[in-house]
């Protein structure tokens, strides 16, 4: 066997974010593309394990020092090597690619990791169930985000849409009864997760009644939310969004580039529309009854300034 290969999808939070973080249910679906693939291949015997990162240009050869965007997939080496000793720490090489932008909020970190670790499981023939596949994931996001939630290691691995609450066992909701199209518009702007959750943070310890208040209500729609998911009352779960957004913006992790392609996308015949993940850049998301609105929205989209628009079906069987 010279190599193997395997994929992972991004996610989308349709309700919830940060409230999520202390609590609060969020609504999240996995999303057939964009995806992020990986392969593991034979190496030379007795050569460290290297990766290669073709959409970078950067090919790490398993020495010291590690390059900065090469350290998700030296972590994951060493935490497969760690905990399967089936895998060697010599003789290999990873491959990774990704059509999901960084720094945007549809889980890109989750998605390398669990598709990389999927990929070595297969080439060492290493069972990795979806449960495991979560916990490893979810070890390289602390390194990453300090105190992530853990909605994006579960959806990713597990690849079902939830209801999710921090500590508790997920929800995993049923298949919608019809499909309905998402349309996502990439501002261009990259963030860091964990810059924005500590700005909240402290934002939440200078007013907590307010923010409470904020978060419990942005928690409730989520729960609605996954009701109206499940129904495919795609013009609730519209309505839900646009809420959801409001009190985003209440927060304070909008942007006037988020606020353009969001009003672009309700002018152009969405449902409902709104930032997804941590904001202030990143990503935004449209829900979209058809596919003739959905090509108009992301013509829309694309005539405000979006860097990258990505359109995907919530389909019957539960994944978009």
């Amino acid at each position: 066997m010279r190599s193997q290969s395997a994929d992972a999808a991004a996610k989308l939070i349709l309700l919830g974010e940060h409230a999520v973080v202390y609590g609060h249910a969020a609504l999240a679906i996995p999303l057939g593309k964009p995806r992020a693939m990986a392969v593991v291949s034979r190496a030379a015997a007795g050569r460290p394990v290297s990766v290669e990162l073709p959409d970078l240009g950067l090919r790490w050869d398993g020495t010291a020092p590690v390059p900065r965007d090469a350290e998700t997939f030296a972590r994951v080496i060493r935490a497969a090597a760690e905990r399967f000793p089936a895998v060697p720490r010599e003789g290999w090489k990873l491959t990774v690619r990704s059509q999901i932008p960084f720094g945007c909020g549809l889980g890109s970190g989750s998605a390398v990791a669990a598709a990389s670790f999927r990929a070595i499981g297969r080439f060492f023939r290493v069972p990795i169930s979806p449960p495991l596949l979560s916990k490893m994931v979810f070890a390289i996001e602390k390194l990453h985000h300090g105190n992530p939630s853990g909605i994006d290691n579960t959806v990713v691995a597990i690849g079902r849409p939830i209801l999710f609450r921090k500590g508790r066992a997920p929800r995993f909701l049923a298949a919608p009864r019809s499909p309905c199209l998402m349309v996502i518009g990439h501002t261009g702007v990259k963030h860091r997760t964990s810059e924005i959750v500590a700005a909240v943070s402290r934002a939440r310890g200078k007013d907590p009644a307010r923010y409470a208040a904020l978060f419990r209500d942005i928690g409730r729609l989520s729960g609605q939310g996954a009701k109206a998911f499940q129904a495919s009352r795609w013009q609730e779960l519209g309505r839900l969004m646009d809420r959801n957004q409001e009190l985003l913006e209440d927060i304070g992790v909008s942007s006037p580039k988020l606020g353009t392609l969001i009003r672009a996308a309700r002018k152009a015949g969405a449902l409902g529309a709104k930032l997804t993940g941590a904001g202030r850049g990143g990503c935004m998301t449209a829900l979209c009854a058809d596919a003739a609105v959905a090509r108009r929205t992301a013509r829309a989209l694309k005539a405000a300034g979006a860097a990258a628009i990505f359109i995907t079906e919530v389909s019957r069987n539960g994944k978009a």
